[in-house]
Formats: structure tokens, sequence, C-alpha cells
């Protein structure tokens, strides 16, 4: 099958065109740098409707991974990116025949825990950009759906080489400004990134034999939920990191993530309201429906994740530095 992946650079995007590749799918990528995975790359932006429609021409079908992913950005780059750079994948994947179109659980995100159940439908309509975008981008599909279509929600992906999660956290950590809300209480379903990967390329064949699942939003977990104290204790200790996290009450995270997103100069605060309330409740999900529409079940736990983790951060400190 010959497949355009779009937003290849990133680590979820860059692992679906690898283990597309290895099993011999033809794989262009398309983002705006190149994406290192050994496959053809086309440069150009998400947001340029000619240059997405002339990437696809020749493909059979599109995982569409690409988005603007910040704690605070700007509206106008959010809706830019997630929203109309989504349509105009709707509009070349016509000429491709199927579409995977990647969203996440924040889409349906209400203040509230998820406990136990399946993907609740897009209403997300709350301050938070990347969100609300990714809401929009979702209705969007939805509406819109011409061609077979996978709705996939993947759930806080990490692993080697991720700059989100486990970036984020050795780096405040470092930095001495790392605090969970209430010990890190929560119980969190999370997602090893080669699961989601092979989860996502699950979902581009059942574009091919399961009508019943098209347009139909699913979410993507390992299927481990744990405490968020656990996870990222097991995250500092792959990096070699020996520290105490300290520990606030919900409520005051919640007020410090408001004050600091707002104040912060860049759309890099170090804590934002919506990510301190999501980290302050429980998130875990009913996998049942996903894992029988896709035919696909994960294979990578949380140890065994910290320990594939820990090897990748041993290898980078052997590296001789140039």
């Amino acid at each position: 099958m010959r497949v355009l992946v779009t937003g290849a650079s990133s680590l979820l995007g860059g692992t679906v065109a690898r283990q597309l590749a290895a099993r011999g799918d033809d794989v262009t990528c398309f983002q705006r740098r190149p994406s290192s995975t050994g496959c053809v790359d086309v440069l150009g932006d998400i947001r340029d409707e000619e240059k997405v429609r002339l990437a696809a021409q020749g493909n059979d079908a599109i995982i569409h991974l690409a988005a603007l992913v910040a704690p605070r950005p700007a509206w106008s780059d959010a809706y830019d990116i997630n929203v109309r750079g989504t349509a105009h994948v709707l509009d070349a994947a016509v000429s491709c025949g199927r579409l995977v179109h990647i969203s996440t659980p924040s889409v349906a995100f209400e203040n509230v825990a998820a406990v136990g159940e399946g993907a609740e439908a897009a209403r997300y309509r709350g301050r938070d950009a990347y969100a609300r975008s990714k809401a929009l981008a979702e209705i969007l599909v939805m509406e819109r759906m011409s061609v077979p279509t996978m709705i996939l929600r993947p759930h806080l992906v990490w692993g080697p080489g991720d700059t989100q999660l486990v970036g984020r956290i050795v780096e405040r950590a470092a930095q001495g400004r790392l605090v969970l809300p209430d010990h890190g209480r929560a119980l969190l379903d999370t997602t090893y990134v080669e699961d989601a990967a092979s989860a996502i390329v699950a979902g581009l064949d059942r574009t091919g034999d399961a009508p019943q699942a098209w347009g139909r939003p699913l979410v993507v977990t390992g299927n481990d939920p744990r405490p968020l104290s656990e996870l990222v204790e097991g995250i500092l200790s792959a990096a070699g990191i020996a520290q105490h996290v300290r520990s606030l009450p919900a409520p005051l995270v919640s007020f410090i993530g408001r004050s600091v997103g707002r104040l912060w100069p860049t759309d890099e605060p170090p804590l934002t309201q919506f990510a301190a309330r999501q980290l302050s409740l429980s998130h875990w999900f009913d996998q049942r429906e996903t894992q029988e529409a896709l035919r696909w079940k994960p294979e990578v736990n949380v140890d065994e994740g910290v320990h594939r983790l820990r090897l990748w951060f041993q290898q980078q400190i052997k590296k001789p530095s140039l």
C-alpha cells in the first residue's frame, strides 16, 4: 500500500512511518522538516492546501498525525494547523480512498475523571487551544467523511526520544520545578509509542474491512493504568534522576497553573491550568471496543516501557559527543 503520513517528524509519526515501511508499505512523509525515518520526505506545511494535495497524489491512504502540540499555543495558530490543516487533508484524502485521523482523548475532557469509559463525543470548548482545536478537527472529520475513515485517540504516548511527556518530566525535575497534585494519586492510562503506532497501523488496515468502525472515535491505550506518581518515578529512575517529587494540593496546583499559564511569555509555560486539572484526575479507559474494532492489543506495559526507556537513556550517555 502507498501511504502518506503527515507529521512524521514527531515521535509517534516517525514510529508509524517506520512500522509501515518495515512491513513493506511504500511510505511518503509530509512535514516541515526531515523525518529521519528513511522514507521519502516531502517537505511542506499542513496549512498549504496545494502542497498537501500534491503530496497525497498517487497514495492509497493518508494517516494524519500533523498537529500543533504546545501547552499554550496562539489560538490562530492552533486553528490554522489543527482545523484548517485537517480540512486540507480531508480534501486530499478523496483521491486516496482511505484516511486515519489521529485525535486525542482531550477532545472529550470535561474537568471530571474518566474511569473505565470509552470514547465520549468530542465536546471540549474550554480555554486550552490544543484540545479545543483538536475537538473541532475531529468534528470536521466526522461531518465531512467521504472515504473509509478511522478516528483514533492515543492517550499519553511516551517512550524513548519523547520530548512531550518524558522530556517535560525530566526537564522539570532537573530544574527543581516538578510538583505533583495530591501526591500523584490519579490513575492514568498511558500508551507506549510502539503500541500506539501499531494501533494506528491496525486502524489503517481496518479501513478496508470494518465499515462498522468507520467514523467512530476509539481511545487507544496500553491498558495498564498506574498512579501518576508511579509513572513519574519510573521515568525519573530511567533517566538516572534520584529526586523526591514534591506534592501540593490539587486546587493549589490548578491555581498555580492558571497564573503561570497566563503570565508566561512563551507558548511553553512549565504548567497550565488545563494540564494541572488533567494530572489531578484519573483517566483510564475501557479498551474492549478498541481492541475488537482494530483486532489489536498492546504489547508493552509500563514496567517494560520504563525498562526500554532506561536502556535508551544509558545509550545516550555512552554516545560520543561531536
